[in-house]
């Protein structure tokens, strides 16, 4: 949470001028545009740490006007291959053997495929950014919905994915993988995932005396419906990256490489075969939340929840916390209940002893603190982070603490205790029960 002050400091050029900025750099310099347009784009993300302000997905649409570019390749080449056609049925072609006319066929599909390229780059890169409802993006979000003829507007099907990448997502280069969605070239639903292949190949092309070296570096994510998402990467680190992740996301899934036996039994199965997977997928998926259940019992018996009216228990499940977090709203409930593990969380943010929630009215939102560790269990804590969340923002973080790990701090706010409030570092004073006061 920033302050206003804060946010007005952030001045980065937004849509469309961005874009009418890069046209004006390159019309004026030429190539020598390219070092200041990655320089504004770098200002621009640098200025938006949380994310695009117009969402990750409209974003993505709009990057496809670099398909501009590449249409006015394919209609340069089709000009020389008109060019070269209109010239040559000039010529006298009594002398003519067929080589020469292989060249003038040659030519002539050269100027057509060109011009097919040039009008079908263009036709779609403007498509996706001036009309993302029908970009491609959109379109494999609706395609897994249950009912995609009912899926709401554009805005609302990129908000499910946003949100999620906002939240929970991590990015290896342009893919970024959250809880429930995926967003690289296409949109991936996580829990439609079957398997998950890597290609890390090196071709070598041979031209004369020269040999060229290249490197494919690809994530191809299969989904229940025997679709392939295909998504470049930049580097190994990019590729090892995503593959970690995803093995954590759906561990169900099953991993291979490119072209491996395991991904041609996937893509050429037959109804019968597939049905095969499937059950052998729903198998292994039983069998992760098993272990993932009995993991998270021994992480509850480890910690204790202290209940609204002081009595405590060790006993505490994921659908506990929930019915007590429903309860407490319903009954309009004042008081707290916490959870306090044996042995503090520690993560990357630092050393956490106690989570505190206000469940408030069923209108209002719910009250989260997060106590950090003050070096002694006897000691109270100095610091903490605090947020007002949703009711199901709130369930995710109470879930989160009972597996056993600290929640991501990006959307709460850093607070000191005062011996009676918790005063933000700034100018406000939160109490308790996450209530801001003006100093």
């Amino acid at each position: 949470m920033e302050s206003k002050e804060t946010q007005k400091k952030r001045l980065y050029l937004k849509w469309p001028w961005n874009v009418v900025v890069y046209i004006l750099l390159v019309v004026l310099l030429r190539v020598f545009a390219i070092p200041f347009i990655l320089l504004i784009m770098w200002w621009n993300k640098k200025q938006q740490p949380d994310g695009p302000e117009e969402g990750y997905c409209l974003q993505r649409t709009r990057g496809r006007l670099i398909q501009l570019v590449w249409a006015a390749l394919c209609l340069l080449v089709s000009a020389a291959g008109g060019f070269y056609l209109v010239f040559s049925l000039k010529e006298d072609r009594s002398g003519w053997d067929y080589m020469n006319y292989l060249s003038l066929a040659f030519s002539g599909a050269v100027a057509v495929c060109g011009l097919l390229g040039a009008i079908y780059e263009g036709y779609t890169g403007l498509r996706d950014a001036l009309c993302p409802e029908k970009s491609r993006l959109a379109q494999s979000i609706r395609n897994q919905l249950p009912y995609p003829d009912e899926a709401p507007p554009v805005q609302k099907l990129f908000a499910m994915v946003d949100q999620d990448l906002k939240q929970n997502g991590e990015w290896f280069g342009k893919l970024g993988i959250g809880k429930e969605w995926i967003l690289g070239d296409e949109v991936s639903c996580i829990s439609r995932i079957r398997g998950v292949f890597s290609r890390d190949e090196i071709k070598h092309h041979h031209s004369g005396n020269r040999t060229q070296t290249t490197r494919i570096l690809q994530i191809w994510i299969l989904d229940d419906r025997q679709h392939t998402q295909v998504t470049d990467l930049k580097s190994p680190k990019e590729l090892q990256g995503a593959l970690e992740c995803l093995q954590r996301r759906v561990p169900a899934a099953l991993f291979g490489g490119y072209d491996s036996k395991e991904y041609h039994d996937y893509i050429r199965a037959d109804e019968n075969q597939w049905y095969a997977q499937e059950r052998a997928y729903q198998q292994r998926k039983a069998q992760f939340e098993e272990q993932q259940r009995q993991y998270q019992e021994r992480q509850a018996q480890n910690q204790v929840l202290t209940l609204p009216d002081g009595s405590v228990t060790s006993r505490i499940t994921a659908r506990d916390l929930e019915q007590l977090l429903i309860q407490c709203r319903q009954n309009g409930e004042t008081r707290s209940f916490q959870m306090v593990p044996g042995v503090p969380f520690q993560s990357e943010e630092g050393t956490f002893s106690r989570l505190v929630c206000f469940p408030g009215g069923m209108q209002e939102p719910v009250k989260l603190v997060l106590e950090e560790f003050s070096g002694s269990p006897r000691v109270p804590a100095k610091y903490g982070w605090t947020m007002s969340a949703s009711l199901e923002e709130a369930e995710d973080i109470l879930r989160t603490w009972l597996e056993g790990k600290v929640p991501s701090l990006r959307d709460w706010t850093a607070v000191v205790f005062t011996g009676q409030s918790w005063q933000e570092k700034g100018e406000q004073k939160v109490d308790y029960l996450g209530n801001k006061e003006e100093k």
